[in-house]
């Protein structure tokens, strides 16, 4: 566990020695108790502004577990329905499959879209992760990293832009790829640029090759 006031990783017990050094205010305000979803929609759109204090308190913050979820299974939803739905209702009309059984095929393809997606995610976020504790010394956990990163994928949904979409999204998420592991595992920017443009190049390039007609 993480202490909510110093920072500090702890077992069971923890003396708590008050607000870290390095920690403003604004950092070191108490996380929301209730039910804040726009709390946590601001944070996000804050993590995208490239906010290192808001990628620092989701990293630490419990709570930001269940939103960051949330938020990436609705934007994840919204590329699945744009892209992978019209071609999934185009092939189930070519092949005259009756309204009920079409209905139940795309919704069962989401469903399958959404878990492969998901892995997919986890994958990626995992081996940055591991690259940067096993060769550059990161301090972080898996869940401070995912935290900040499921909260501003959402960048992502840049994708759907005609003609520089793909492009678009990729440099967005490369840019909170690095700063999420700059600030949550403590490695220089330059390592974490290569780590998260090194990985996003190789997704890219998984992707290209699961959607050519070859």
């Amino acid at each position: 566990m993480i202490c909510n006031v110093c920072g500090q990783e702890y077992g069971l017990a923890h003396s708590c020695a008050g607000v870290a050094p390095s920690m403003t205010q604004e950092e070191a305000a108490p996380f929301p108790d209730d039910f804040a979803p726009l709390y946590y929609l601001r944070l996000a759109f804050n993590i995208a502004r490239w906010d290192d204090v808001s990628i620092r308190r989701a990293s630490r913050d419990r709570n930001a577990t269940f939103y960051s979820i949330f938020l990436w299974a609705v934007a994840a939803l919204g590329v699945l329905l744009v892209t992978a739905v019209p071609q999934t209702l185009q092939i189930l009309s070519s092949r005259h499959v009756p309204g009920p059984a079409m209905i139940i095929g795309v919704v069962v393809g989401i469903i399958v879209g959404l878990m492969i997606m998901g892995i997919l995610t986890f994958i990626q976020l995992g081996l940055c992760h591991l690259i940067a504790k096993w060769f550059f010394d990161g301090r972080g956990t898996l869940l401070g990293v995912m935290r900040p990163l499921l909260l501003g994928w959402f960048v992502n949904v840049l994708i759907l832009l005609p003609v520089v979409g793909m492009l678009a999204a990729a440099i967005a998420w490369t840019a909170v790829l690095m700063l999420v592991f700059e600030e949550v595992d403590g490695i220089g920017r330059l390592q974490a640029f290569l780590i998260s443009a090194g990985i996003n190049l190789c997704f890219l390039v998984l992707q290209y090759a699961m959607h050519s007609p070859h």
